[in-house]
């Protein structure tokens, strides 16, 4: 070949290089850029009605991920029952027919029993702030979102509330004083119940208040002062006993696997970071609201019980019994009843 023939051929050949290199680097900017800049609409059906603290919470969160992203995450927070019921919030958002939702674990105890055995643990002695952090630890965390993940759904961060008192007609003063009253409980609590000889009735949480006017029911047992408040059960039943008879309830935010995965790592860290401090300030916001509405309360004639030591130490060795009988069947609850074990002799409780 010529030389002049060959110079212009490797001339050509480079020049065909170059073009290209700048092509792809163009693409891969342009796309790096479009990720940036795109917007990602996620819908989160909320279980909670308007009032409640979570709700107000959770409201906070979508406004100022909106802002810190700007405009990047955009969440439309549906008002309770719009799509699907709060039972149907979990496996609607493991479908990815939900982006997101808040629920409460013991909704999905068919799909997930650790879900259920997580949720105010009967005899648990630990507060909310004590649920919180640890929940929040590297392992314990790193268990739920291994156990969540089994559904396709990332757990986002648990929003914590005090556990259960005893609603009653009249006053309380001993477990044998409830095997004389017909007690509205469900789950582990009317499992407890029942260890200590204690007949127990299901009625849904909605027809709770109708129950204890009519007389067909003399107590129940389903959350804490500020839901009773809410709920005004304290018009029908004055008698509320402290403290209360179950570890916090531990209610969460959760998220569509897949739906996760697409976020670009940045908008991840920040979503984290939300989740994070939406849990604080659910805390925050109920611990503010029990302080007010159990004045409000006593106001309209509510009375609080306190239960003798010798009583709540016989529930709590009931429960923690149960614990090991009862939950430790399912290889995951055995799992967590370990890690709770592990915290509770951390903070010095010798169960």
């Amino acid at each position: 070949m010529p030389r002049n023939i060959e110079k212009h051929s490797v001339r050509f050949l480079l020049t065909i290089f170059f073009s290209l290199m700048m092509i792809t680097g163009f693409n891969t900017a342009f796309v790096t850029s479009a990720q940036a800049g795109k917007t990602y609409r996620l819908t989160m059906q909320n279980m909670f009605s308007l009032n409640h603290p979570i709700t107000k919470a959770i409201n906070k969160m979508a406004s100022d991920l909106k802002k810190e992203s700007k405009g990047q995450i955009a969440i439309q927070v549906l008002p309770s029952g719009a799509l699907v019921k709060g039972p149907s919030i979990f496996e609607s958002v493991s479908m990815g027919s939900l982006d997101m939702g808040t629920t409460c674990s013991c909704y999905h105890s068919g799909i997930l029993p650790v879900a259920a055995t997580a949720f105010a643990l009967p005899g648990d002695p630990r507060g909310v702030k004590e649920i919180i952090d640890f929940i929040g630890q590297k392992e314990v965390m790193a268990f739920f979102r291994k156990a969540y993940a089994t559904q396709n759904v990332l757990f986002g961060a648990p929003l914590v509330m005090d556990g259960y008192t005893i609603v009653s007609k009249k006053p309380i003063n001993n477990w044998n004083d409830l095997t004389k009253m017909k007690v509205r409980a469900s789950g582990s609590i009317a499992k407890t119940l029942k260890k200590m000889n204690i007949p127990t009735v299901f009625i849904p949480f909605s027809e709770i208040y109708v129950a204890l006017s009519r007389g067909t029911i003399d107590a129940e047992i389903s959350g804490n002062h500020a839901e009773s408040y809410l709920a005004k059960t304290y018009e029908v039943a004055k008698y509320q006993t402290i403290p209360y008879i179950s570890g916090a309830q531990n209610c969460e935010v959760i998220m569509n696997q897949d739906r996760w995965n697409e976020l670009p790592q940045n908008l991840q860290v920040m979503l984290e970071k939300s989740f994070k401090e939406c849990s604080q300030q659910v805390a925050l916001l109920f611990d503010a609201e029990n302080k007010q509405v159990m004045g409000k309360m006593e106001a309209k004639g509510a009375q609080f019980v306190k239960l003798p030591d010798e009583v709540m130490n016989k529930w709590t060795q009931t429960a923690v019994q149960m614990w090991d009988e009862e939950f430790t069947k399912d290889k995951m609850s055995a799992e967590y009843i370990n890690l709770a074990k592990k915290h509770l002799k951390s903070l010095g409780y010798d169960l």
